[in-house]
């Protein structure tokens, strides 16, 4: 890929530029600004060279994420240190200065300063009243940091830093050099200072992500102790799409040091907290480039040398398609509020409906082409807005798609129906007699879900599936018992992991061994019939119910869900890594014949074309759609919507699921799974 060429050469003249920088500056030290007093002490010290992280594309090559460098105007602790007292005022204030200059006052911000008002009329601010904020705790630590015996008070913290860098110190004449202004200056910079620790292993930030005006003003006054460290951070092509997949960055926790030491990362490595971030952090992860700068007494850079040149990250290509992603997080958000529209403001017809999530999957392959999850944040703003964001009740850092559990109501039927075609309790045309209640024990008698409609009477199967008749299902779970039941549903995914790289539920498949060990009951006959149906102990999340419907699609064959496409290194054209499914690699696997699959496939598209609702939303596709709905019962007001489907039915290349929270109907999912498939068939709206 020509790109991937062009990278690798932008990569290595950002290098050159920043060696340049260095020797260049180390030109103009040794020619034009050399003091006329030969100082023969120097200093030895490694700088890190940052090294660019991988990008992220989709399927179709798409970038997602890529980066953006920026430079942070730093003061060096090493040189600034060995200046004095009124040499290193000097360089603060004109660093203050080219701020101003540049129109970039707004880049420093002071962080912890304790006071109201100005010098020289000081007064506590309102954070310090309180003991638990950071700022209060700044302070103290400042406080024993400056070994002051005596009680703390505005006017000794103030006397400190006057007394310590002159600050009232006066001329020849007997004027004072600072003003109250810049005095006032001096002692907001003094004491950032002093909160950050600033020493020997940490030096001070003055400001960050500064413009190129800003530069050039403090290069051209050559100020000592002063430099720009180059960063790069996260930039994000489809704003607020794709958050929950593609996960943050983030530097290392203490509780996570000993780990990355390991790994060979510096204390100060950014590395991948969640989602695709985290789960290709050794393929995205670059290796760092190292320079010995070896400086004189006062700080002047006298040599430069390159001791590793730095190595971009690797690209990392997703099975995601971003088009397929924007359209499932649209449908999801539209098809909340076509809910709570119909509801009219009913909680039981669907008006608490604020959340969702849906999957797309290639059955296949089990490549996973989009995981949408409502409500939804934006990546840019996460930090800023991160306290709002998980305050929020409607908790949109959940991603739901993956780690959401529900009951997954008759979505499971067409799972059933495999089981018991395995089993040998049917076949494609053996029956099951419906009269609108089943009757077979005295003290548990359930009704059919469409007690009362016109399916009475002895259906088959495929009939069953389409009319969601609970009777018939409490036969066939009967029949079977929970145990074989199960063995057939653990191989198509309930109470399974995924193998998703990024992880997810694992979900519960209710039986006796669940029951027992979650509130020591003994499984009871009936709890048979609603395992049957979806119900009892239950639960899946939307990625465990696109696996699902992905192995009956396939033929049988449960694979791992992924996310990870191909890997390719800086420079090379070819992939170094790519996902290849193998049938030695599946997680389960059964012999479904072609009389199941029909039965199952047939099922569902009746089911489809008998409910209006989902027949409308799906009508306009080149294609016919087989899908199965689930109206899971929930301790809420209203009860889960669900949406499981397969296009086309009868040779399915692609396969969608839809949960709705408090969706009050399973056909209402529908709407989504349509935006998802209009999109993949290229369906004009």
């Amino acid at each position: 890929m020509q790109k991937h060429t062009w990278r690798y050469l932008a990569t290595a003249v950002v290098f050159c530029l920043l060696c340049v920088t260095y020797l260049g500056r180390l030109f103009f030290i040794q020619i034009a600004d050399r003091d006329p007093t030969y100082q023969t002490g120097t200093t030895t010290r490694t700088v890190t060279v940052q090294a660019a992280r991988g990008k992220i594309y989709d399927r179709n090559g798409k970038v997602l994420v890529e980066n953006r460098y920026t430079y942070d105007l730093v003061v060096v602790h090493e040189s600034f240190s060995a200046l004095s007292a009124k040499e290193s005022n000097d360089v603060l204030l004109r660093l203050l200065d080219a701020m101003e200059a540049a129109d970039e006052s707004e880049k420093h911000v002071e962080k912890y300063f304790p006071f109201d008002g100005a010098y020289p009329y000081y007064g506590w601010s309102e954070e310090i009243a309180d003991r638990d904020s950071i700022p209060y705790y700044r302070l103290m630590r400042v406080w024993k940091d400056l070994g002051i015996k005596e009680e703390i008070t505005v006017e000794r913290l103030v006397a400190y830093y006057v007394e310590e860098y002159g600050l009232l110190a006066t001329d020849a004449e007997g004027n004072r050099i600072y003003d109250d202004d810049q005095i006032d200056r001096l002692l907001r910079m003094r004491y950032d200072m002093s909160a950050l620790r600033f020493g020997a292993a940490t030096d001070y930030t003055v400001a960050e992500d500064v413009g190129l005006g800003l530069i050039a003003h403090v290069k051209e006054q050559n100020l000592k102790g002063t430099t720009f460290l180059m960063n790069t951070e996260r930039v994000y092509a489809y704003t607020g799409y794709a958050s929950h997949i593609l996960g943050q960055i983030g530097p290392i926790y203490s509780e996570e040091w000993e780990y990355y030491n390991e790994q060979g990362y510096p204390m100060n490595a950014t590395v991948g907290k969640s989602g695709c971030e985290y789960a290709f952090e050794s393929y995205l992860r670059g290796t760092d480039g190292k320079l010995r700068i070896e400086q004189d007494a006062a700080g002047n850079i006298v040599r430069v040398e390159v001791l590793q040149a730095p190595v971009a990250g690797n690209d990392v290509y997703l099975t995601i398609d971003i088009d397929l992603q924007i359209a499932a997080e649209d449908g999801l958000k539209e098809n909340v509020q076509f809910v709570t529209d119909r509801s009219a403001g009913y909680a039981m017809y669907g008006a608490g409906c604020d959340a969702g999530a849906a999957v797309a999957m290639d059955p296949e392959t089990f490549e996973v082409l989009a995981i949408a999850s409502y409500p939804t944040y934006d990546l840019g703003t996460y930090n800023l807005m991160y306290n709002e964001l998980a305050a929020d009740p409607a908790q949109p850092l959940i991603n739901r798609a993956i780690n959401g559990a529900y009951a997954p109501g008759s979505t499971i039927k067409p799972g059933v129906t495999v089981a018991g075609m395995l089993a040998g309790e049917i076949s494609q045309h053996s029956t099951i007699y419906c009269g609108g209640v089943y009757t077979r024990y005295e003290g548990y008698q359930p009704k059919c879900s469409t007690y009362g409609s016109s399916h009475r009477g002895s259906i088959r199967a495929q009939t069953a599936i389409a009319v969601s008749c609970n009777c018939f299902f409490y036969e066939l779970g009967y029949r079977m018992g929970i145990d074989t039941m199960n063995q057939y549903l653990t191989a198509l995914g309930f109470g399974e992991h995924t193998g998703l790289e990024i992880g997810g539920t694992e979900g519960i498949l209710a039986g006796p061994l669940y029951r027992q060990e979650s509130n020591g009951e003994e499984w009871q006959p009936g709890n048979t019939l609603q395992a049957a149906i979806g119900q009892s102990d239950h639960m899946a999340s939307p990625m465990q119910l696109a696996c699902y419907l992905s192995t009956i699609s396939n033929g049988g064959t449960r694979y791992s869900a992924h996310l990870l496409h191909s890997v390719y290194a800086v420079g090379q054209s070819e992939p170094i890594y790519t996902y290849t499914v193998k049938p030695d690699s599946a997680r389960a696997h059964l012999e479904l014949s072609d009389e199941i699959l029909a039965t199952v496939f047939a099922g569902m598209r009746e089911m489809v074309t008998s409910h209006a609702t989902a027949n409308r939303n799906l009508s306009t596709l080149p294609v016919a759609v087989g899908g199965k709905t689930g109206t899971a019962q929930t301790s809420e007001d209203c009860e889960n919507a669900l949406f499981i489907c397969a296009a086309p039915y009868d040779a399915p290349e692609i396969v969608v699921s839809v949960v709705l929270e408090q969706g009050y109907s399973g056909e209402y999912a529908s709407l989504t799974a349509a935006r998802i498939l209009e999109r993949y068939y290229g369906v004009e709206k």
